[in-house]
């Protein structure tokens, strides 16, 4: 029965890893957060390409805060506040952080909770989209790299 399970799921990433781990990444990054992509990446390490890994990974989260940013560019707290997507205690942090480290504070977008309050804040503030692509691309793949790093290391960063 496991190694049926097992078998299951081998074929499943073999055939649908790096889509899966673009879509978890995407969701992750994005306001509304249904995954942390660092279980997936753990499991694809032992047959998929680190750099592969890393590069979807990475597009994946980047791509998945746009509409965040976006959202918050176009003014749109009511839904966040409707839904509790982002606290409003998080978006006073992220904007007192914002305030504080101005753009270099979108490298950490990448980071689970407050990460989305940030990227929504930059749009709040009207950032200039270039940079902060660019800001929370460079953000996510130091995260990617260090955990697949970790990882591959044999830590356990779980």
């Amino acid at each position: 029965m496991f190694e049926t399970i097992v078998s299951i799921i081998s074929d499943f990433l073999n055939n649908y890893g790096y889509i899966s781990l673009f879509i978890v990444s995407f969701m992750g990054g994005s306001v509304i957060p249904l995954g942390i992509p660092e279980p997936l990446i753990l499991i694809m390490l032992r047959t998929h390409n680190l750099f592969l890994i890393i590069l979807v990974a990475t597009v994946g989260n980047t791509l998945g805060s746009m509409p965040t940013y976006v959202l918050g560019r176009m003014g749109i707290r009511k839904v966040f506040r409707r839904f509790e997507l982002i606290s409003q205690k998080d978006l006073d942090k992220a904007s007192k952080r914002f305030e504080k480290y101005g753009a270099w504070s979108l490298l950490f977008t990448s980071v689970p909770f407050i990460g989305h309050a940030i990227a929504f804040v930059a749009g709040m503030v009207r950032y200039n989209f270039k940079p902060f692509t660019i800001l929370v691309t460079i953000g996510n793949l130091i995260r990617f790299v260090f955990v697949v790093f970790l990882m591959h290391m044999g830590y356990n960063i779980f």
